[in-house]
């Protein structure tokens, strides 16, 4: 749109030329100059994008205090070049016909590429230029000197007004190359955390499986193992005492049941309803009818207060509940529990209480065999609350995880 301007004015400028100039002998000289003109115009592209003037592209110096990037002089004498052959073009249609204000016009496509090639400051520096060419001519004027001057001040402020234009569209083309440049920053970012939020999913996937497979490990294996050894037992006695085989086949059936019920309760925790949906006391009420249901633990529920937890928390309280009765029902030797949930402002904290065979929490923290209370004691520390075990041999548990007023671990 820019091009097609400037060639709109010239095109103006020569018909007007050609009109008045018709009948006198400067017409000749008149039409050479403008010629000339309008076969320079086309040079500002390719000056623009040989030596990359604009301001929207970075300039090797760095930008200027103005914010506009300024051309070096290396780069500064094809454009100063074109600018004072297109000046000395416009001076030279003035000195064939002095008195002709409307080749004062010429100089709006100059200002506006004075700009472009170097930035708001020179840029506005040739326009004055500019300005101080046309003053002579026009104030020498056949019609006196106010008409003069009204059409310097006129000429002269048309060409700032464009001076202007061109600096804000080099400041869109700026903003525009900047906001390119963010965008595909941004895309670029976007990948890596796609990236990340990946390596996450990954690393909470193996997580949970380390956490199955050590659950399987200590119940469903070792159940399997005693089948595989009451089998044998059986076969035994089926060439020895016949009779006590059907009690063999008996206690196998208990253990396939006992196995059964290990892998309902594992696949129950692969597939757990939203704890954010049910909120935790209803999750550890359908916890406590699974648990009586699954393998005869009877659990005692206890609320206290109503506050909503955020849900990260809540999720972990309930997979802490859902640890230790597993806990207490292969371990503790009792079918009864406990499950306290207070969630008054300020004292939140969950409790799980047995009175079985207890045993000395140091000790068993060192164990490979007790992976789940290291579990616990983790997942409370992310969550940003405290865990603590207190057992001893004959006299049951009590895990209890408390709420950090600090939001921190221990």
């Amino acid at each position: 749109m820019r091009t097609v301007g400037a060639y709109l004015i010239y095109a103006a400028v020569v018909l007007r030329g050609v009109v008045i100039f018709a009948d006198k002998p400067q017409l000749k000289w008149v039409v050479v100059l403008l010629a000339l003109y309008g076969l320079l115009l086309p040079a500002e592209r390719w000056i623009v994008r040989r030596r990359s003037l604009r301001l929207a592209q970075p300039a090797s110096s760095g930008p200027s205090r103005s914010g506009a990037e300024e051309p070096t002089l290396a780069q500064a004498w094809l454009p100063l070049l074109y600018l004072l052959l297109q000046s000395g073009l416009v001076i030279g249609l003035w000195l064939i016909a002095p008195y002709e204000d409307f080749f004062a016009t010429l100089f709006i496509p100059l200002s506006l590429q004075a700009v472009l090639f170097f930035g708001r400051s020179l840029g506005f520096l040739c326009i004055a230029g500019f300005s101080l060419a046309m003053a002579g001519p026009l104030l020498a004027a056949k019609k006196g000197g106010l008409f003069g001057l009204a059409m310097t001040l006129l000429y002269s402020s048309l060409c700032f007004l464009v001076g202007g234009y061109a600096h804000q569209v080099q400041r869109a083309e700026r903003v525009h190359n900047q906001n390119q440049r963010m965008l595909g920053d941004l895309q670029v970012a976007h990948h890596q955390l796609q990236g990340y939020a990946a390596q996450v999913e990954e690393l909470a996937a193996e997580q949970e499986r380390n956490r199955l497979a050590r659950e399987l490990h200590d119940s469903v294996t070792q159940t399997v193992f005693s089948m595989n050894l009451t089998v044998q037992g059986a076969r035994l006695l089926l060439e020895r005492d016949k009779e006590r085989v059907a009690g063999q086949l008996e206690r196998l059936e208990e253990l396939a049941a006992s196995a059964m019920r290990e892998i309902q309760v594992l696949v129950s925790q692969l597939r757990p309803r939203s704890v954010a949906d049910e909120g935790l006391p209803a999750a550890l009420r359908r916890l406590a009818a699974e648990r009586q249901a699954h393998d005869g633990l009877q659990v005692t529920l206890i609320v206290d207060g109503e506050r909503e937890l955020p849900e990260p928390v809540a999720i972990g309280l309930y997979r802490i509940a859902q640890e230790a009765l597993n806990n207490v029902a292969k371990h503790s030797g009792t079918r009864q529990a406990t499950v306290r949930l207070n969630l008054l402002e300020g004292a939140s904290a969950l409790e799980i209480e047995d009175h079985g065979l207890g045993f000395a929490p140091h000790a068993a923290l060192s164990q490979r065999g007790h992976l789940g209370l290291a579990g616990m004691t983790e997942r409370a520390r992310e969550m940003g609350w405290r865990l603590s075990i207190d057992s001893s041999p004959g006299h049951g548990t009590r895990i209890r995880v408390v709420e950090n007023p600090l939001g921190g671990g221990e």
